[in-house]
């Protein structure tokens, strides 16, 4: 693309903003944009960023037509935290495409595009619209006409909230999320302040008076601020025989018509007193005893579950193509329904999801799990008769279903239409009882004698662990993805500690609090460890779900991104390289010529040196970018597990250590510092541990203080930390690199056993079953050397004896032999095995290591695509 180019010889580009997911279900946005020849530029969440990809290459998904993604992070809980990737992205987009619209058909994007469209001077709901539509107590600010009683919370006024000076009931809510998730009826003060502890701290709430009433819907397209057409959608909910309000039920058009005049004002008033200019709104309300129309809320953007093929159904227009002519200034209009039309979601009892049958209707069920696409549903003309169009199922077989407490938790729906209410009901009851959706109890083990669950596959924790704990004493929690990958079936006959390997949502970042869902607690756990990198956000959330000791939710999670923790530690004395987060080479090349043309490329959340490429003033940032972006571990990671997102990261210079240390309830026990050797190329991989660091006095005592400040900084309570520093020259002050929140890698376990005559994995099990650990004093050396033969194939390995029986060595380990092809160094996996060796100090424990390893001759011949190390 020529960036040179005159505004008006650019291509017309369209910036749609919202889930991945969402757009490839409404087509209809994708056809309508494409028809009119524009470049579709979707704005989305980064979770999704790898199934994104891989669709938008798949010429046959609608996916094709997007011309360029901007994949973003944020917490929908947080105001702005989304804003400054979108205008980031649309800065880039504006040097290369002439916008001319944008629309958002997501809940999170609905401010930073309404502040993107007003900046292009494009149709827009407008800044107050927009602004107001994303947080629940700016619009009972604006529409006090239509608000409930309500009390604002936020965070800092949490704690002196007096409960009992509300009226009950009442109704909480979080101000910034959506699909009903956090809200709940609160019938007195106890069940308020107990509901409140559970909140993130950071959440504004708000206490409603609770609306006892018909819930209903107002979709408007508005344009020019005025409602080109209006309709009233009629909802059911969980609210009338639980605590929370999980949508049950759409009608298109409601079925009330003595309310229908009164929503359709009130809601005209509403968008006047938004200053609603152009777009769709999406209200919800309810009529009270009084017969008064109260706003629960009101969304700027297309309204969510199957509202649009409902509307599709009604009228045998799409909605999609109108919201789209709205925000391209283009003349909308929209007729008026021909018929009636109904989702209905099926509760269900909790349990696996096993089949889901209909009986008597010729309708199969489509499978779309959470992930998938819906099936086109075609409308029917009047006078057709009552008709199932279509029964989905959101999840996936095997998957553990519980109770309604958010949009999310729903497992079954189907879409009807009639040409009236009165049809539409007979058909409702009809097919009720003809789908089933059958679910089973857990068919997992019994918990009973159940100690210690870990969270993530390592053979040699479980090793340890057999000599430790009792027989049939541990589960093991793992990805089905990661399971298969690795063969793990038969896992309890290979270590006698198991009780069960148990299939669970291990690696769900974004939703960390789905593993307690999914594993009941055993009652006699006394721990919850984090084996693996991929596990330590949702360990945590285990454990605090289960009340046990761990790292904090809040403190796991930042941990689990390096920028995140970069963010955490600016302004506190702990020293760090510049850093910055980057999209694409362009971003790193302007980061390396800022930084006097070397620069560090990572991913934020990966493990293991895992695509860290270090830059140098000459090297193609573009051919970096791509091999950081294609380095991936798919055995390793679960295949929904999230993308990676990616640093550019100021070059330093000079010695690495790493310091490990056990933590109880925020106090450093045990503090161990590692000194490293890292191999000269562009991927520092690391080719040798030393322990105990021989170092200054005051370069120790600094790395103490300085990750002590680390734990106080990020709120981490107990477990496990081990931290990377580089001693920056000129003057050696430690700039910490990474920190992770699990047991270190790479043999340092083994060092620290050896040096210090203890057992670093018993401490740890010490510390997360409440204990505080023991803090020993290193009394001797260890070392261990890495193998890192030239690339090519194995043609002889020789020496492994000798050095077994040289002088200080305890252990030899070898991964590879005759005939495998030996890969360049660029992550810690590409190592082709190792030696373990002591010594009266560190200086002795070096030299027998680094003498043990020079004993091993591997003999490689090259092939091709074996490759050199760069």
């Amino acid at each position: 693309m020529d960036e040179s180019l005159p505004v008006q010889e650019r291509p017309e580009g369209f910036v749609l903003a919202g889930s991945f997911l969402v757009v490839c279900r409404s087509p209809a946005y994708l056809a309508e944009l494409t028809g009119r020849g524009l470049k579709i530029l979707l704005v989305t969440p980064a979770g999704g960023r790898e199934e994104a990809l891989a669709k938008a290459a798949d010429p046959d998904h609608p996916a094709s037509a997007i011309t360029e993604f901007a994949f973003v992070d944020g917490d929908p809980g947080r105001d702005n935290s989304y804003l400054p990737a979108v205008i980031s992205a649309a800065r880039r987009w504006r040097e290369k495409y002439r916008l001319v619209g944008a629309c958002a058909v997501g809940e999170t994007q609905v401010e930073p595009t309404g502040l993107l469209a007003d900046a292009l001077g494009v149709p827009t709901p407008g800044l107050r619209a927009t602004r107001a539509c994303r947080s629940k107590y700016l619009q009972r600010w604006y529409l006090p006409e239509f608000s409930p009683g309500v009390r604002i919370v936020p965070p800092e006024e949490r704690d002196r909230l007096d409960a009992s000076a509300l009226r009950y009931p009442a109704v909480l809510k979080p101000t910034g999320r959506h699909s009903s998730s956090g809200v709940e009826t609160v019938e007195n003060p106890a069940r308020l302040t107990a509901l409140l502890a559970g909140y993130p701290a950071h959440e504004t709430l708000l206490i409603e008076d609770r609306i006892s009433g018909q819930e209903y819907s107002v979709e408007s397209l508005v344009q020019g601020g005025r409602a080109v057409f209006a309709g009233v959608t009629r909802k059911d909910t969980t609210d009338s025989h639980t605590s929370g309000f999980v949508e049950l039920s759409h009608t298109v058009p409601g079925d009330r018509p003595a309310d229908e005049q009164v929503l359709l004002d009130a809601n005209a008033r509403m968008l006047a007193a938004l200053d609603f200019r152009d777009g769709v709104a999406h209200a919800e309300w309810r009529i009270d005893a009084d017969g008064r129309p109260v706003l629960m809320e009101v969304a700027a953007r297309t309204p969510g579950d199957g509202l649009c093929v409902l509307y599709e159904l009604a009228t045998g227009a799409s909605l999609e193509r109108q919201i789209i002519r709205i925000a391209l200034g283009v003349p909308a209009h929209y007729p008026a329904p021909r018929r009636t039309a109904r989702q209905v979601y099926l509760e269900h009892t909790p349990g696996v999801l096993r089949d889901v049958t209909v009986d008597g209707f010729g309708v199969t069920p489509t499978w779309v799990g959470e992930r998938g696409l819906w099936p086109r549903v075609e409308p029917g003309a009047a006078g057709d008769p009552p008709t199932l169009r279509a029964v989905l199922v959101h999840h996936d077989r095997g998957t553990e279903l519980g109770e309604l407490r958010s949009s999310e938790d729903r497992a079954v729906s189907f879409l009807i239409d009639a040409d009236g209410p009165e049809a539409l009901d007979a058909l409702e009851a009809r097919v009720r009882a003809a789908v089933t959706v059958h679910t089973g109890p857990d068919a997992r083990p019994d918990p009973a004698g159940v100690t210690h669950v870990l969270v993530g596959y390592s053979p040699v924790m479980l090793g340890k662990l057999d000599a430790m704990l009792p027989a049939g004493s541990v589960w093991v929690l793992e990805e089905p993805d990661v399971i298969a990958a690795r063969g793990l079936d038969g896992l309890a006959d290979r270590h006698a500690c198991v009780a069960a390997l148990l299939p669970a949502p291990t690696q769900d970042e974004t939703r960390p609090e789905s593993l307690a869902r999914a594993v009941p607690r055993p009652p006699g756990v006394r721990a919850v460890v984090p084996v693996v990198e991929y596990a330590v956000a949702t360990a945590a959330a285990l454990a605090e779900e289960w009340g046990l000791p761990g790292a904090g939710s809040k403190a796991a999670l930042t941990l689990r991104d390096k920028g995140m923790l970069r963010a955490a530690l600016e302004g506190t004395d702990i020293a760090q390289p510049a850093w910055r987060q980057v999209t694409g080479p362009a971003e790193v090349a302007e980061f390396r010529a800022a930084h006097h043309g070397e620069a560090v490329l990572k991913p934020a959340n990966r493990q293991a040196s895992l695509g860290v490429r270090l830059l140098g003033p000459d090297d193609d940032v573009t051919e970096a970018w791509e091999t950081t972006r294609a380095a991936d571990e798919p055995a390793l990671r679960a295949r929904h597990a999230g993308t990676a997102r990616y640093l550019a990261e100021q070059r330093l210079h000079g010695p690495e250590v790493s310091v490990e240390a056990l933590v109880h309830g925020g106090t450093l026990g045990l503090v161990n510092i590692t000194a490293k050797t890292v191999q000269s190329s562009h991927h520092p991989v690391e080719t040798g541990h030393t322990v105990p660091a021989a170092l200054p006095a005051g370069t120790e005592t600094a790395l103490r203080r300085s990750l002590g400040r680390l734990a106080e900084t990020i709120g981490f309570a107990s477990g496990i930390l081990h931290s990377e520093w580089i001693l920056a020259e000129p003057d050696g002050r430690p700039h910490l690199i990474e920190c992770a929140g699990r047991m270190p890698g790479g043999g340092i376990t083994a060092l620290i056993d050896l040096a210090y005559d203890t057992d670093i994995l018993r401490c740890l099990l010490d510390v997360l079953e409440g204990r505080a650990p023991e803090v020993p004093a290193p009394r001797r050396g260890a070392a261990v050397r890495f193998l890192t033969p030239p690339p090519g194939r194995v043609e002889s390995v020789t020496g492994a004896e000798s050095a077994l029986g040289a002088p200080g060595v305890r252990e030899v380990h070898l991964g590879i032999g005759a005939g495998a092809v030996v890969l360049p160094v660029t992550s810690s996996w590409e190592r082709s095995g190792y030696v373990i060796a002591d010594g009266a100090d560190h200086a002795e424990a070096a030299r027998n290591a680094e003498h043990a390893a020079a004993l091993i001759r591997v003999t490689t011949v090259a092939v091709p695509n074996a490759g050199e190390g760069s």
